[in-house]
């Protein structure tokens, strides 16, 4: 079993060499998933869609969609105030943004989702 000290030092050693992981997606997908959830959620039509069904036409975990909703709830105001200054958010905009996302996700600048990075080790391992 090793000492308490070299697994400080070991410890200490990671700590210096971390650095933040990259992103899944581009922060102008992020806040257009983000203006649409708050849209969705602040939405008067009565045909509005199950919050895992507008999860899923998003992209989106449900769970992040949850998430995002009790960060609504406990603090309205910025998204609020995104609302009125750019309007309600459309389909286009997330597309033009999911397209920016794959610009920056073929130079290396974003991390790849599980499942593409599942693909890509099965595909170099055969």
């Amino acid at each position: 079993m090793p000492s308490r000290e070299s697994s400080l030092e070991n410890l200490a050693k990671a700590q210096a060499r971390w650095r933040r992981p990259r992103p899944l997606r581009s922060e102008e997908e992020g806040q257009m998933i983000r203006r649409l959830v708050f849209w969705w959620f602040t939405g008067r039509n009565h045909t509005k869609p199950s919050g895992r069904d507008w999860a899923r036409q998003l992209g989106i975990s449900h769970t992040w969609l949850q998430k995002l909703v009790r960060e609504f709830t406990a603090d309205p105001s910025e998204m609020r105030r995104l609302q009125i200054a750019r309007g309600d958010p459309t389909f286009a905009q997330l597309s033009r943004a999911r397209e920016n996302t794959n610009e920056m996700r073929e130079r290396g600048e974003l991390r790849l989702s599980r499942l593409a990075e599942q693909k890509r080790k099965f595909w170099s391992e055969n």
